[in-house]
């Protein structure tokens, strides 16, 4: 990286700069494995190309945590991602491209997370973009990040380790809305259906009083569900709004919930229940490494909870990513990890690889 090279040929600098890369490593990795709630990615607005540069940033954090690369640090120990202008707004638009990632400085994140040391509740907020450098005579910028964006990046929904979705999909889609609403159903491709809140929709989206719900329909849901159907993804949706808590005041009711219909070409029906519980419980093992006292336990829980075919789609497709090369095995297991501990309230002992307590 040009910014490095200066300094790092000063031999008194470069074991310094190698302890603090070292350091950096350690505390994105840590950061990786953090436990948040609340997120408010709806509450700010991003531009088609700004959401295209989150995305390119994302997929190098997945990357880093399916060990296919490692995340690289400066000699401040700040971790960056390198951007391919041509990627985010095409051929020679690297002006404009440069233009949206210095706004990108004005964004702000937020979410909750509970101390694992003091257990009490702490709120982060931050910006993402924190130093921008222009590689001159390239068709790159390179982008410092703050280390405490990393959760909000990788995670989009308690309990789905994270939003993966594909990049090829996600940068052809044409509207930042439509690219947010195709990652949202992305996280819900474990359903067939998904409650959406009319009131929390707008507020995510940022969508002023002046549209009625039947703006919402022609200019956001009915483009968005088009696009996203012609793209080839693997995961679409239909929507119908209804009326799920209608008010008694004499007056016509009005829709206040969206109804995602989720449709996907992973078709688990008919698959016998053996099988199922076959492919949860194998993942168990995975997860417990194989002390089945442990297994058996998390197994009851599971079974208990009434959520065994949610949890068994949700395993099914991380296996066809495993098949198309975009996951791991040892990052679908940490990825169920997380799912476990956020909605079964299962804990790792992480350095060990075996389970506290229940």
């Amino acid at each position: 990286m040009a910014i490095n090279e200066d300094i790092n040929k000063q031999p008194e600098n470069q074991e310094k700069v190698r302890a603090l890369q070292r350091k950096a490593q350690e505390e994105i990795t840590e950061l990786m494995l953090l436990q948040t709630n609340d997120m408010t990615f709806g509450q700010f607005t991003v531009s088609e190309w700004q959401d295209n540069i989150l995305t390119l940033m994302t997929e190098q954090l997945q990357k880093h945590m399916t060990t296919e690369q490692q995340l690289p640090t400066d000699l401040f120990g700040e971790p960056y991602v390198t951007i391919k202008c041509d990627e985010v707004g095409g051929k020679n638009h690297k002006a404009m491209v440069l233009k949206e990632a210095r706004s990108l400085r004005e964004k702000v994140f937020s979410y909750r997370w509970v101390s694992p040391k003091t257990h009490r509740t702490i709120e982060t907020s931050g910006v993402i973009v924190t130093t921008i450098h222009d590689d001159k005579g390239t068709n790159n910028i390179t982008l410092n990040f703050n280390k405490w964006a990393i959760p909000f990046l990788i995670y989009y929904g308690k309990g789905v380790g994270g939003t993966w979705f594909s990049k090829n999909v996600s940068l052809q889609l044409r509207g930042d809305k439509t690219k947010r609403l195709y990652r949202v159903i992305c996280s819900q491709r474990d359903k067939t259906e998904f409650y959406y809140s009319i009131k929390q929709f707008r507020e995510d989206f940022m969508i002023g009083d002046s549209y009625t719900n039947a703006s919402i329909k022609k200019h956001i849901l009915d483009p968005a569900r088009d696009r996203i159907k012609e793209s080839n993804s693997d995961v679409w949706f239909d929507y119908e709004m209804i009326t799920r808590y209608p008010k008694n005041n004499g007056r016509k009711p009005m829709a206040d919930t969206i109804v995602f219909h989720i449709k996907t070409t992973k078709a688990t029906n008919g698959t016998s229940q053996h099988e199922r519980n076959a492919t949860v419980y194998r993942w168990l093992k995975i997860a417990f490494d194989h002390d089945l006292f442990k297994v058996e336990k998390a197994w009851d829980v599971v079974l208990n909870s009434s959520r065994l075919d949610e949890i068994y789609n949700r395993l099914v497709y991380w296996e066809d990513q495993i098949s198309a090369g975009q996951m791991t095995t040892p990052h679908v297991k940490n990825s169920f990890k997380k799912l476990l501990r956020d909605d079964f309230n299962l804990t790792f002992d992480e350095k060990k690889g075996k389970k506290k307590g229940y």
